[in-house]
Formats: structure tokens, C-alpha cells, sequence
């Protein structure tokens, strides 16, 4: 399984991985932001590549703004927002392959997960307990192709957005 996604800057990353320990929460692999559902790839590893590296072709670096803390049944998460850039972007990947799961279009949500498999008795005394992010937004300005190993995200290809 393959995803296409965006790795938070250093301040962001050693945020939410430092809260999850604090919490003994986790999500899946690093923190990171989908850009697309997780996908399965037949076709291989550098024809994906080669098809991705053309769908990013003039999508160019935007801002990523953060908000506050949502939820999921089972999930807590760090809301985030590119706007129409993003919006763009995410449309561009849609087609890439069939979704594993019937969760993208116009309901699709930008996240930062923070925890998952949190059970309904946590949730709330989870959600009121976190701080804001040490940053309000940042530019996105490269996109990562990652494997699904079964226990974490392997990354594959870094491929920078065109100025």
C-alpha cells in the first residue's frame, strides 16, 4: 500500500510526537498529512514514481494553516487547511489509483493525526487536555511518496512542488 503525503516541519513533528508519548497515544508511522487516501500500486514502484512526479508538475508550494483539535470516533486529530492549493492538489491525486477506502472527495478533511483507537471514555478528557500547535501554519513546499511496511511509513521518493 502506497500513500502520498506531507511530513510537518522539525517544531511540528517533535510537537506531536512528544504529546503522544506524554499521552501514551499513537497514530500510524510518523506524523504526517495524507495529501490522498492510501492506495494499492500494480503497476510498479517507478511507474508510480513517473506518474506522480507528472501529476505534481505545476502545483506549486502553498501554506498550510493549522487549527485547533478535532475528532473522529476513535481519533483525535490536528485540523489543517491549504485552502485552494491544497484543494487543487488533492484533486490532482484523486485519480491516481482506486481509494482502499470511500473516504476522499469534496468531504475529505486535512489532518495531522494524533491518536488513534482512543476509546469514547478518553476522548473528551484527551480533546481538553491539548495545547496549540507551537506554530500557526507553514509552507508546504515538497511532497513524500511512502510504503505502508505494516507497522510504519517507509519513505520512498521526496519530490519538491515547482516554484
Amino acid at each position: 500500500m502506497y500513500g502520498v503525503l506531507v511530513w510537518p516541519p522539525e517544531a511540528l513533528e517533535v510537537f506531536l510526537a512528544g504529546l503522544q508519548a506524554q499521552l501514551g497515544v499513537r497514530g500510524f508511522g510518523r506524523p504526517h498529512l495524507n495529501l490522498r487516501q492510501p492506495f494499492e500500486w500494480a503497476y510498479g514502484e517507478e511507474a508510480l514514481r513517473r506518474a506522480l512526479k507528472g501529476i505534481l508538475r505545476g502545483h506549486a508550494p502553498f501554506r498550510l494553516r493549522l487549527g485547533g483539535w478535532g475528532s473522529f470516533p476513535g481519533v483525535i486529530y490536528l485540523k489543517a487547511s491549504g485552502g485552494s492549493a491544497f484543494r487543487r492538489l488533492h484533486r490532482a491525486l484523486e485519480p491516481l489509483a482506486p481509494p482502499l477506502k470511500e473516504i476522499e472527495g469534496p468531504s475529505y478533511l486535512p489532518h495531522f493525526t494524533l491518536a488513534l483507537d482512543v476509546p469514547p471514555e478518553r476522548m473528551d478528557e484527551l480533546l481538553s487536555s491539548l495545547p496549540p500547535p507551537p506554530l500557526g501554519s507553514f509552507t508546504v513546499r515538497e511532497v513524500a511518496l511512502v510504503e505502508d511496511s505494516g507497522e510504519d511509513l517507509k519513505e520512498l521518493a521526496r519530490f519538491a512542488l515547482a516554484d
